[in-house]
């Protein structure tokens, strides 16, 4: 690997993740740099364009790095079939749904339509979760065969009781559904999208305050994620 590149990488990704200015000392601790060499790659960076520095030096990421990603989402074959699923799905429960797909071990946020009556969540399109977590993740981990590798993988990063994740991966494959509690106070909801013979790499989710779910709107979340889940699946099938 080579070390100049990898370090002006993670200098990139630290400046796009604190979503605010970071002062030179902030970032050096961060990504953990001497002043001169994250200077040096500041400076690099500012002059092609992909950061910048305010009225108090403190530096960001520019739009630059937004537009390359946009652009490569924009034409994912999984973002694009979804778009009208994750539409009708929100019309149909009024909650939060979300598109993940697995990155590594953990789940990327692709698309998010946040319900009127929103809440406050940990994530948000672009942002990373570890799939254990996450009720898409999980539903994503019941339908592949290596998802004890990823989830022990995970139990080094983080504490995880395997025993009782282990019980939940197999109640989801008994439901066709996952649940999790990742960000306080809210529910979610999802299902793995199963592109034929393939390992499942996709989910959507449904996400809603614990307290507005009822017995009558948790049916319908369900029913409409399984639903919607069969009919995406199809779709991407039949291109």
């Amino acid at each position: 690997m080579d070390r100049a590149v990898a370090r002006s990488f993670a200098l990139l990704e630290c400046l796009v993740r604190a979503g605010e200015p970071l002062r030179l000392a902030d970032i050096c601790q961060q990504v953990d740099l001497q002043k001169s060499t994250a200077h040096r790659i500041l400076r690099t960076l500012g002059e092609l364009g992909y950061a910048d520095q305010d009225s108090a030096g403190r530096y960001q990421a520019t739009l630059r790095a937004w537009e390359l990603g946009a652009g490569l989402i924009a034409d994912h074959p999984i973002k694009r079939a979804a778009t009208g699923f994750l539409q009708g799905l929100h019309r149909t429960t009024g909650e939060t749904v979300s598109l993940t797909l697995l990155s590594g071990d953990d789940v990327l946020y692709l698309d998010k339509i946040i319900a009127p009556r929103p809440v406050r969540f940990k994530t948000r399109i672009g942002s990373r979760a570890p799939a254990v977590l996450t009720a898409g993740g999980k539903a994503i981990l019941a339908a592949r065969p290596d998802a004890d590798e990823i989830i022990a993988r995970a139990a080094t990063r983080q504490p995880l009781d395997i025993p009782a994740l282990a019980a939940e991966l197999e109640e989801a494959r008994r439901q066709g559904y996952a649940r999790s509690g990742f960000s306080p106070g809210v529910t979610s909801i999802g299902v793995a999208i199963a592109l034929g013979a393939q390992p499942a790499q996709a989910a959507l989710s449904i996400s809603a305050p614990t307290d507005r779910l009822t017995a009558k709107s948790h049916k319908i979340a369900i029913d409409a994620l399984l639903e919607t889940g069969a009919r995406m699946a199809e779709a991407l099938d039949s291109r």
